[in-house]
């Protein structure tokens, strides 16, 4: 820390020489003008310039320039890591894509069986209870028909019976006898 002191103190010394120049030569008595322009001055100029670019140019290698690539260097590697942590975290982010992905294809396939197996089901008793209804309304079929039976049966032979009797009393009026069924 020293030395950069010691060299800013160097080079703020040295500006202020080189501002106070062209104030010493008016003050020494020379004719007023533009000094750099007095060709008597160029090899003064010229060592200075020399002497102010060589302490910029120590100063900027040797203290300027390494910060400046610390902190380059610095920044990369902090690029660096954040981009390969960003890069990890893409690739979790694509596997937890993948495992969402696959996790829904197989719900999807768990419902879809679940649904057939259910409407399986559903078909299996639906049979069933039409089957079970079928034979109940074949047999209520059956016992409607036997009752149908029955009454027409049981209607003929009123019939039978009630023309019978019709044809005796027909007979017993126009005849007059008594006929025996």
């Amino acid at each position: 820390m020293t030395a950069r002191r010691n060299i800013a103190a160097i080079g703020w010394t040295l500006g202020l020489a080189l501002y106070a120049l062209p104030v010493l030569a008016a003050e020494s008595g020379e004719e007023a003008g533009l000094p750099q322009l007095d060709t008597t001055l160029f090899p003064a100029q010229l060592f200075w310039l020399t002497v102010s670019f060589v302490l910029l140019y120590a100063l900027m290698s040797k203290v300027a320039l390494p910060g400046v690539k610390r902190t380059q260097d610095n920044r990369q590697q902090v690029i660096s890591a954040e981009l390969s942590a960003a890069s990890a975290a893409n690739e979790m982010a694509r596997q937890m894509v993948a495992q969402y992905e696959q996790a829904l294809s197989d719900a999807r396939a768990k419902a879809q069986t679940t649904v057939s197996d259910i409407a399986a089901k559903a078909a299996k008793e639906s049979a069933a209870k039409q089957a079970s209804q079928q034979q109940d309304l074949n047999k209520r079929l059956q016992d409607a028909e036997a009752a149908i039976r029955a009454v027409r049966d049981a209607a003929l032979n009123e019939i039978k019976g009630s023309a019978s009797e019709l044809a005796h009393g027909i007979v017993e009026k126009v005849t007059g006898l008594k006929v025996k069924a």
